[in-house]
């Protein structure tokens, strides 16, 4: 059950593929660095998660870096309903059942990933803010794309960089280890 609550909706629904996969990591060897479904639908890849936490220590941004042959993007994946409306600068609002709330602007977490990231990785990285299907993204006028959890795939196949196995490799190994010491808390 626990494996079902933390698949639907998520990211992971879109990198698995399909639940089976998804369970078969999550109950089994818990590797979530590569996905089935994925190396056929882009070819060699690795991915890569982390979370930012806010003063509460709640997570307050989760993060899917995305690291395959046509080029690197990581996903700030952003869990909301109702309509959400900000920009490059100023406050992000998201208005559900007639009620206007603050909502934390993710570009201050793609900023922190963006800082996390280049101090290993070097080469480019796109930055995308992506949000549950059903979100009302009209409102949102930013530099950064944002998209949809069911769009993300799409726009991963629709990249044109080139990156050798070795890039990914390399990339993949320092990521982790800059995780293991530390990096994103």
């Amino acid at each position: 059950m626990s494996a079902w609550t933390s698949y639907k909706g998520s990211v992971y629904q879109q990198l698995f593929g399909n639940f089976f996969e998804y369970f078969r990591k999550y109950c089994g060897d818990q590797d979530f660095s590569h996905s089935a479904w994925l190396e056929h639908e882009l070819g060699r890849h690795r991915l890569a998660f982390n979370s930012y936490y806010d003063a509460l220590d709640d997570e307050a941004a989760r993060f899917a870096t995305v690291l395959t042959t046509r080029g690197f993007v990581s996903a700030c994946c952003l869990h909301a309903t109702g309509a959400v409306s900000g920009g490059d600068d100023g406050a992000w609002r998201i208005e559900r059942d007639g009620e206007s709330q603050a909502f934390p602007s993710p570009l201050t977490y793609v900023r922190r990933q963006k800082k996390f990231l280049s101090g290993f990785i070097e080469r480019d990285v796109t930055y995308v803010i992506v949000f549950d299907d059903g979100t009302d993204l009209t409102g949102v006028r930013c530099a950064c794309p944002v998209m949809h959890m069911s769009e993300f795939v799409d726009f991963l196949k629709g990249l044109g960089g080139v990156a050798s196995e070795a890039e990914i490799k390399g990339a993949f190994d320092a990521f982790r280890l800059a995780v293991a010491n530390g990096g994103t808390r």
